[in-house]
């Protein structure tokens, strides 16, 4: 692998831990908004608000870390 493709995979992975990481933060945004806010229901609505916060927190939190050790160079066991 040539210094200039392991530059391009590095930014590329980089990215898509950076996106995982935002998309979990709007996903808790969008589930507090169910959760609290008038969206679905008058004073909002826990059934679906607070699973989809719980599966945001979980996305920009976990994945992020998982998808570092699944990538890490040289590979542990």
């Amino acid at each position: 692998m040539t210094p200039e493709d392991s530059d391009k995979l590095a930014m590329t992975r980089f990215a898509i831990i950076s996106a995982a990481r935002a998309s979990g933060v709007v996903m808790m945004l969008f589930g507090m908004w169910i959760w609290w806010g008038d969206l679905l229901d008058a004073g909002g609505n826990a059934t679906v608000g607070l699973p989809l916060f719980l599966l945001g927190m979980a996305e920009s939190m976990l994945l992020p870390r998982y998808l570092i050790r699944q990538w890490r160079t040289p590979p542990r066991a």
